[in-house]
C-alpha cells in the first residue's frame, strides 16, 4: 500500500483520501475540474484515483446531475489507509491515578479494535497540551470539559469531538489543608496554584473569591508536599490520587458548583486545522468501550496497558 501511495497516482489518491476524511455522508464533493485545479494533476489521474477509492469501498458517491456529486457512504477506516499517515498521536495527563490509567488503557484498546496505531504522550497541564495541539504536535488531546470550554471561550481554534460523561476524567476535586482543624479557605492563607492547570487554577480562584489570600504559583505535583511541609496552607487537588496513594493529608470536599462538574468529564479536543481526523476519532474511540476498560482497571479486574 505505501509503495503504491508514493507513486504519482498514489500521491493523488493520498491527497483525495485526506480531503475525503473531512467529509460526511450527504456532503457535496468538488468536481474533477476543481480537484484538477486544487491538486495540479491531470484530469485522467484524478479520475483514476477516485475510481480506486470507490472500487475499494472507501467511498460511495452519488451523482445528482448538474447539482454535483455527493457522498452517499464513507468507510473512514478504509479511507484512513489511503491517507499515508502511519499513526495517530494523542496526549493526556500523566497517568498517576487508576482513573487515568484506565482511561489510557481504554483509548489503546479502542484503537486496537480498528487496527490503528495510536501513540499517546503524557503531558502535565491542560494549557500545555492544548498549545501543543495547536502547534500540530498531536492529533488530539484529552482534557476536562471545563478546560475545553475555557479554551473555546478564549477564542482558540479547537473543538470538542467526544465527551465521556461526568467522573470519567476524575472523581472530584477537594481542598487540602496543612492545618487539620481548617475546613475552608480563610483570610491570610497562602494557597498553592498551578497556572498550567486550567481546572486547578479555575477552581482555586473560584474558592478564593472575596478572600484576602496569597496565591503561590507552583507545579501541580508540588502542591501536596508544599502543604505537608507547611510552605502553603491549602491547595486544590485530585481526590483520586489522594485515595490511590493513601496520602496522609487533611482535606475537605468542595461544595457543589455546576462548573466544577465539568472538571470531572474527559473530552477529546482537536484543532480545527486538522478537522480531517475528527470522523476517524469518532469511529475509533468508542466511549462505551473506553469506559468499560477504565472501569475494569479501577476495579482491578485487568492490569492497565498503555
Amino acid at each position: 500500500m505505501k509503495d503504491r501511495l508514493y507513486q504519482k497516482s498514489g500521491m493523488v489518491i493520498m491527497y483525495l483520501a485526506r480531503m475525503f476524511m473531512t467529509k460526511k455522508k450527504g456532503e457535496r464533493i468538488m468536481t474533477v475540474s476543481e480537484y484538477e485545479k486544487e491538486l495540479g494533476y491531470a484530469r485522467g489521474t484524478i479520475q483514476n484515483a477516485l475510481s480506486v477509492l470507490k472500487s475499494d469501498g472507501a467511498v460511495v458517491l452519488e451523482s445528482r446531475g448538474h447539482v454535483g456529486t455527493y457522498v452517499q457512504d464513507i468507510d473512514y477506516k478504509k479511507m484512513w489507509e489511503y491517507t499515508g499517515i502511519d499513526f495517530i498521536m494523542g496526549a493526556m495527563p500523566l497517568p498517576y491515578s487508576k482513573q487515568y490509567e484506565g482511561f489510557a488503557t481504554g483509548l489503546y484498546k479502542s484503537a486496537e479494535a480498528y487496527n490503528i496505531d495510536l501513540n499517546m504522550a503524557y503531558v502535565r497541564g491542560a494549557s500545555v497540551r492544548i498549545q501543543m495541539l495547536l502547534k500540530g504536535a498531536y492529533d488530539f488531546v484529552v482534557v476536562s470539559r471545563l478546560a475545553a470550554n475555557q479554551a473555546i471561550q478564549d477564542g482558540l481554534e479547537v473543538s470538542i469531538d467526544l465527551g465521556f460523561g461526568v467522573h470519567t476524567y476524575l472523581s472530584e476535586h477537594v481542598i487540602m489543608f496543612a492545618d487539620r482543624s481548617k475546613q475552608a479557605i480563610e483570610d491570610g492563607m497562602t494557597i498553592g496554584i498551578d497556572p498550567k492547570s486550567i481546572d486547578q487554577q479555575y477552581i482555586t480562584k473560584t474558592l478564593c473569591a472575596g478572600k484576602q489570600v496569597k496565591l503561590a504559583e507552583m507545579p501541580y505535583n508540588k502542591i501536596v508536599s508544599s502543604i505537608q511541609s507547611g510552605r502553603v496552607d491549602a491547595g486544590v487537588w485530585n481526590l483520586d490520587e489522594i485515595e490511590d496513594k493513601k496520602l496522609n493529608i487533611s482535606y475537605q470536599k468542595i461544595s457543589s458548583v455546576n462548573s466544577f462538574a465539568d472538571a470531572t468529564e474527559a473530552v477529546i479536543l482537536t484543532a480545527k486545522s486538522n478537522s480531517g481526523i475528527n470522523p476517524l476519532l469518532r469511529e475509533m474511540l468508542q466511549p462505551d468501550l473506553v469506559l468499560d476498560y477504565q472501569r475494569k482497571v479501577i476495579q482491578f479486574e485487568i492490569d492497565p496497558s498503555y
